[in-house]
């Protein structure tokens, strides 16, 4: 039985939003970012690959272990079928390993990168929450100074919680802190503010093979009322594929932040975008939704972040 058995293995998002330091050319800063995600994604690969190799060289020593252990009963030898009975024993080891951990794949499953844009065209709800985004900003650190580059998102996706271990292992150790993408990217970087979520819902195509051909993303930041989580959960999930529908967005995602792992608002929603002007669809139907506990979520508090992508990637 996998630790994961009373509830679904969870989809998480480990979120960075940073802006680059006075000085630093907006090109020069986003190479940096786009390089530590490509490291990010080719060291996740290798160690996926270095411990499926492990593993099985570890099944196929307690398989001839095993295997020995059990000659000393046996009567007749079974030299001859020594390959059999390893690969059968081995193959249930494997087997066994899956059941029980449903760890993979490791590190990072899907990652991008993107640039707050500071202006939408849309109604003026839509401009205000804009304007609620570079507040919330402010109130992290994240002012941008005047004349200064702004804001940008990078995240990075994992199955469990497990893989944010490797994911730390990764960045920290695989690639280092000093020569690598890594350390150049903290001496470019100002303050950030880092947040972990856990995938709640998914709507519309999906969400990882559409990114490739998004143009940008809205990431709308906004509290649970004075609901029940579960309550809250099963109103806006219907209504969000509701209003996905229809609106030129390929899809969206709802994310719920993990238990104190970030600073801010504890839902986001993460709409891909076809085009800039297809966030204020979406979002306006959910601002007219009938349920007056969803269409007040996404009142006068809720805050936008929307991003221009430059690193989509699936895996």
């Amino acid at each position: 039985m996998s630790v994961y058995t009373p509830f679904p293995l969870p989809v998480i998002t480990y979120s960075i939003l940073h802006r680059p330091v006075p000085g630093v050319p907006r090109e020069q800063y986003e190479g940096t970012i786009i390089e530590m995600h490509r490291r990010v994604e080719e060291e996740s690969v290798l160690f996926g690959e270095q411990h499926a190799k492990s593993v099985a060289e570890l099944s196929g020593r307690q398989a001839q272990m095993l295997r020995g252990g059990l000659g000393q009963f046996l009567e007749t030898p079974i030299r001859s079928d020594d390959a059999e009975v390893k690969r059968i024993f081995q193959e249930a080891f494997e087997e066994h390993r899956g059941q029980v951990s449903e760890a993979g794949p490791y590190g990072a499953i899907a990652s991008w990168a993107g640039f707050a844009t500071l202006h939408a065209q849309g109604p003026p709800w839509l401009k205000k929450m804009v304007a609620n985004g570079r507040r919330s900003r402010r109130v992290l650190g994240l002012d941008s100074p005047k004349g200064g580059t702004g804001a940008y998102e990078s995240v990075y996706v994992v199955r469990g919680g497990l893989n944010l271990d490797v994911l730390e292992h990764v960045v920290r150790d695989r690639l280092g802190i000093y020569a690598s993408a890594h350390g150049k990217h903290i001496g470019e970087a100002a303050p950030f503010v880092v947040a972990a979520h856990n995938l709640v819902h998914a709507s519309g195509a999906d969400f990882w093979k559409s990114l490739s051909s998004a143009w940008g993303e809205a990431v709308v930041s906004f509290d649970k009322p004075a609901v029940p989580y579960d309550r809250f959960r099963a109103s806006l999930a219907p209504l969000i594929d509701r209003a996905l529908a229809g609106s030129g967005a390929p899809a969206a995602t709802l994310w719920q932040r993990k238990l104190g792992l970030g600073r801010g608002t504890e839902f986001a929603l993460r709409i891909l975008l076809s085009r800039r002007d297809d966030a204020s669809g979406v979002i306006g139907q959910l601002r007219s939704a009938d349920d007056p506990v969803v269409s007040g979520t996404f009142g006068a508090d809720a805050s936008l972040l929307l991003k221009e992508l430059f690193h989509p990637r699936t895996s």
